[in-house]
């Protein structure tokens, strides 16, 4: 079947090989970040595809750096244990403790607002299961009476 042609000898619009286009999925050509591993590139050129295409630079910089060390946990850092929180003056403890740290930034404040607000999911974790043993006992207690 032949494709079909303007008066310039081009295909027409809808009409080329590939009338529908790049697949999805596929990543552009101009935009692939190329592999400097299998292709290797001296220091000049390097540096004239990143004037070119300055969007480049974050990925081939992956490609050259180390990985990211994995953040510690601040309350790790600090020796806290998160975990063995159970009443309302532990958590006032921590807190001053969290304080302490900002105030000779050993710490940044957001790192103190996520401490803060994971010990506060462990005091209300808390405090719900204080409420179901308190129901529990009160529904068990009657039950238990009537038997004797």
């Amino acid at each position: 079947m032949p494709r079909a042609r303007d008066a310039r000898g081009r295909f027409a619009k809808g009409s080329s090989g590939n009338p529908r286009g790049r697949p999805p999925g596929i990543p552009n050509p101009r935009r692939r970040v190329p592999d400097l591993a299998a292709r290797p590139l001296s220091a000049q050129a390097l540096s004239d595809l990143i004037d070119r295409k300055p969007h480049l630079l974050r990925p081939l910089a992956e490609q050259l750096l180390p990985p990211p060390l994995a953040a510690i946990d601040p309350a790790a850092r600090l020796g806290i244990d998160l975990a063995s929180l159970r009443t309302v003056e532990d958590i006032r403890r921590v807190l001053s403790t969290v304080l302490a740290a900002v105030a000779r930034g050993d710490i940044a404040p957001a790192e103190a607002a996520h401490i803060a607000e994971r010990a506060d999911a462990r005091l209300r974790a808390c405090r719900r299961l204080a409420r179901l043993e308190r129901r529990l006992v009160h529904e068990a207690g009657p039950a238990q009476t009537t038997r004797g």
